[in-house]
């Protein structure tokens, strides 16, 4: 998902946190606490968006999980297997 990844890349750009997210939300400025709420709620409605999606209901259920399942692995794919 493309908000996953600009949440990603965001973080990438915090001071290293150790772990501790109330720690690192200490250090953080305003505009920084608030572009992460941002991309969390962004990226919480993406996800809601993919599990409502009608789609789901036409699968039976054990062709439901496996579909959900390839879907969250998507990423781990090598670009080439993604095109075929």
């Amino acid at each position: 998902m493309a908000v996953q990844a600009e949440r990603r890349a965001f973080l990438a750009t915090l001071p290293l946190w150790g772990g501790v997210l109330e720690a690192a939300r200490r250090g953080l400025s305003e505009e920084q606490l608030a572009e992460s709420a941002r991309l969390e709620e962004a990226e919480r409605q993406a996800c809601h968006a993919v599990w409502a999606d009608e789609y789901w209901a036409k699968l039976s259920g054990e062709d439901r999980v496996t579909a959900r399942s390839r879907l969250q692995h998507i990423d781990d794919q090598p670009a080439t297997a993604a095109a075929a």
